[in-house]
């Protein structure tokens, strides 16, 4: 799966979508970048018939003299998703009437070529979000720069990675014939090593 995720990184790989993960043993659900960090959510189904999740890494140098190619991609960790990604029942479960769930949360140390001291690494709050069907983007703002950008969640999966200092503000939104409206509740994020906290809006 480590050439599944780096291919994904790369853009090589198609990203999947609702109508093709079906009857795909394993499928990048979503790729999230930045700085010299990429991470990669992994989605395959185990050999005891249950879907699991699996998170991988990968760095790149992006710098004077770098390349800008990722490095072999390798696993943070993974388990049991817990349900049927295309179970809609087993969905609904899951989000309890949120816009959005908590699949998937690690706090884990990484290069990610920000900070001077420790050679660029630093502790990052990883999590992995459920987002309903009725959404068809996440608008994610850090409040913190600041900074929005919209992202497509085809595979109904997200994946965020939080940064010491960032507060992330995450909306689940829907398109619109006169543009997007938002669906439910705003997820906002934030991460020290000291204490992670989170709150619904």
């Amino acid at each position: 799966m480590a050439e599944l995720a780096r291919e994904a990184l790369e853009g090589g790989l198609p990203m999947a979508t609702g109508g093709t993960t079906r009857d795909v043993g394993q499928f990048a659900a979503d790729v999230w970048t930045a700085h010299d960090l990429g991470l990669v959510l992994l989605v395959h189904r185990r050999d005891d018939g249950h879907v699991a999740e699996e998170v991988y890494y990968s760095t790149r140098d992006c710098g004077q003299c770098g390349d800008g190619r990722w490095s072999d991609a390798e696993p943070l960790g993974g388990g049991p998703l817990g349900f049927d990604l295309h179970d809609a029942s087993a969905r609904a479960r899951v989000l309890r009437g949120h816009a959005t769930a908590f699949v998937v949360e690690t706090e884990v140390r990484l290069h990610t070529g920000r900070a001077a001291e420790d050679e660029g690494d630093e502790m990052v709050r990883v999590v992995g979000l459920l987002v309903t069907e009725e959404a068809d983007f996440l608008e994610v703002g850090n409040l913190t720069e600041p900074a929005s950008h919209r992202r497509p969640v085809p595979s109904g999966l997200a994946l965020l990675a939080v940064l010491p200092g960032d507060r992330l503000h995450v909306q689940a939104v829907r398109s619109t014939p006169s543009g997007h409206a938002p669906v439910g509740e705003g997820l906002e994020l934030s991460y020290s090593p000291d204490a992670t906290e989170y709150d619904w809006l």
